[in-house]
């Protein structure tokens, strides 16, 4: 019984306090109030928001610096392979060219 009694009680005192609220700051003060704090909370997420596009867009851009870098090294990695492909073939011929003038000379 004392519960139902307590909780008729707080439930009492907390529409007393509304009341007293609405009388005395008023029903356009109390929504002023609200639209404040909603405006608030609108303008944050909104930089939230700005902020995670410029990151995204950051990213973007280094993301695409990266793959032009990457292509001048596949590049570059493409030009080398050949380079030492003609080393090889170079010292191939010189060692051929030395076993048969060894061979001559014997």
């Amino acid at each position: 019984m004392k519960t139902n009694t307590n909780i008729q009680m707080e439930d009492h005192s907390l529409l007393m306090v509304i009341t007293s609220l609405v009388g005395a700051l008023g029903l356009k003060s109390i929504w002023d109030i609200i639209k404040k704090k909603l405006d608030i909370k609108a303008a944050k997420e909104e930089r939230i928001d700005n902020l995670s596009l410029t990151v995204i867009e950051e990213l973007k851009d280094k993301i695409g610096a990266l793959e032009l870098k990457i292509d001048s090294l596949i590049t570059e990695n493409t030009a080398l392979r050949e380079k030492l492909a003609r080393m090889e073939e170079r010292i191939l011929l010189s060692a051929k060219k030395n076993a048969s003038r060894k061979r001559n000379n014997e």
